[in-house]
This record gives C-alpha cells, structure tokens and sequence, in this order.
C-alpha cells in the first residue's frame, strides 16, 4: 500500500478511489494520509476503504489527509471492524471543517457503541452538507442512550432557539435500506421531516411547533405587529407539512395571546387604519 500511496502523490485529479479489500492496516493509512495532505486542489470525491483493516490510528490519519479534500462527498468504511468509538471521534476533524462537502458516510458492520453516536452526533453539530449517516444499528452497539444524542442533534428541545439551531441537513440514519423499523418513532419523524422539499424554513417550523406545545410569544413582543403574521405564516407551513391534526387550535389560541399581550398596540393600529381609509376616502371625494 505504501507504493501505490506514493503513485498516487501527483493523481490529484483522480475523483474516486476504491481501495476495498486490500488489508492497507495502519501503515497504510498513515501513507495515504500523508498522500492526501499533500494534495492542492484535491478533485477527490468518493474514497472507499471497505474491509481494510483500518483501526482507530489509521483513521485518524485518513481524516487529516481527508480534510485537505474540500470536494470529498462520499466516505465508505464499512466493515473496518478495529474501528472504535475513539476512532469516530476523530472523524469530527472532518466534519467540522469549513470545507466540509462530505454528504454520505458508510459506517456498517462496525461497533461504535454509545460513545461513538454521541461522537459522531457532537462532530455533526454545524454540519451543513452530510444528509446519510448509513450504519447496522443492532452491529453498531447503540442502545437509548445513543439514540437520544441523535435524537437531540435533529430537534433540541431544550429552547426554541435551539431547536431552531438543531440540524435539518441529514436525511437518513440507520442501515440504508426501505426499512428504517430499528429506528426509534421521533428520529424517524424528524428525518422525514429533514426530507421535506420546503425544509428551508418549514422543518425548523415543524419542529418547534411540535416540541413546543406551549409556545411562549412574549419573546416577540419587541418586534410588535410585525410579528404577527409571521405566527400566521409558521402555522400555515406547518399545516401544509402535515401537523394540521396536531396543531388543533393553537394558531387562533397564539394569535389571541399576541393581541391579548398587546392590545392597545392592536387596536391603535386598527384605529390608525381606519383613519388612514377614511382620509383617503375624503380626499378621493375632493378630487372629483
């Protein structure tokens, strides 16, 4: 492996790389590494490294090389099984940076454990561009406790604010197939949700709407009316996502807590319209 890493320094432009089956161990991803490091201008974007003998080192070493690739997309590791929750913390390096294009990660047959979903969920956080996270759930060792972590990546609840910050970006998580069954009901929501075409502001929308039942306004008092049909608005989308059953009648009941918050507000500027209609009126009478 050592050689081909070394053929490999002036292949910058190579797109895809599939090294599958070829035992590289350690010392070959430290070769690699060192070989993507070098890169400028990196073209890479798929790298297959199945069933490698890949162990926590080795990874670490492929992820600095990998980092240096601002065009990786793809990254399959599966089945590379001296992998430990130790070595997928250090894939957060990628993640997290910048540059970060990566938009599919292959984990299967390897056992993370706990630790390793609540690493992968902590370098996913800020993560705009990776949509699957593809692994075995019952071979990946995760139990509630790994669950909750991805649970709380997708939709935080512990303020509007942070859920509005949770992440909309991934799509699926688990092993990859139709059959997502291994999956707890909330993730699979917050997924499908993550799927919908108008995610751009009608996910977070449904996820604080959903989280929030008590939704406090007060918050938005300083932004007065303006605001008001901004609550119009959230409730229309998320209708239109599919929460209609759900939201029963809290779009009136918010509605009537704003104007409740703030009446004198809402019936100065009702007065004020009218004033404003009836000057036009008296004016468009003049002028005929």
């Amino acid at each position: 492996m050592i050689e081909i890493a070394t053929a490999l320094r002036n292949q910058s432009q190579l797109e895809d790389l599939h090294l599958k089956y070829n035992n590289i161990g350690r010392d070959g991803c430290v070769a690699l590494g060192n070989t993507l490091c070098g890169w400028q201008s990196s073209n890479l974007k798929c790298i297959s490294l199945i069933d490698n003998n890949v162990d926590d080192l080795g990874l670490q070493a492929l992820v600095e090389g990998m980092t240096n690739c601002s065009n990786l997309e793809t990254v399959h590791l599966c089945d590379n099984r001296s992998i430990t929750a130790a070595g997928i913390r250090s894939m957060s390096l990628l993640l997290q940076s910048e540059s970060c294009s990566l938009t599919e990660l292959k984990l299967h047959r390897i056992h993370f454990g706990d630790n390793g979903a609540i690493a992968l969920a902590d370098g996913l956080r800020g993560n705009n561009s990776l949509s699957r996270l593809f692994f075995a759930p019952t071979s990946a060792g995760i139990t509630e406790v790994g669950w909750a972590t991805f649970s709380k990546l997708l939709c935080d609840t512990s303020s509007i604010n942070n859920t509005y910050l949770s992440n909309h970006t991934i799509e699926r998580i688990g092993d990859g197939c139709n059959d997502y069954d291994a999956n707890p009901p909330n993730i699979e929501q917050y997924l499908a949700w993550n799927r919908d075409e108008r995610r751009d502001t009608a996910t977070a929308i449904c996820k604080i709407l959903e989280s929030h039942p008590n939704l406090d306004i007060k918050p938005f008092f300083r932004w007065k009316l303006k605001f008001l049909p901004v609550i119009i608005h959230w409730f229309g989308r998320a209708q239109e996502a599919g929460l209609e059953q759900s939201l029963g009648g809290r779009k009136l009941s918010s509605v009537y807590s704003f104007v409740r918050g703030m009446p004198m507000l809402v019936i100065g500027g009702h007065q004020e319209k009218t004033r404003r209609r009836s000057r036009k009126r008296r004016l468009d009478g003049e002028t005929k």
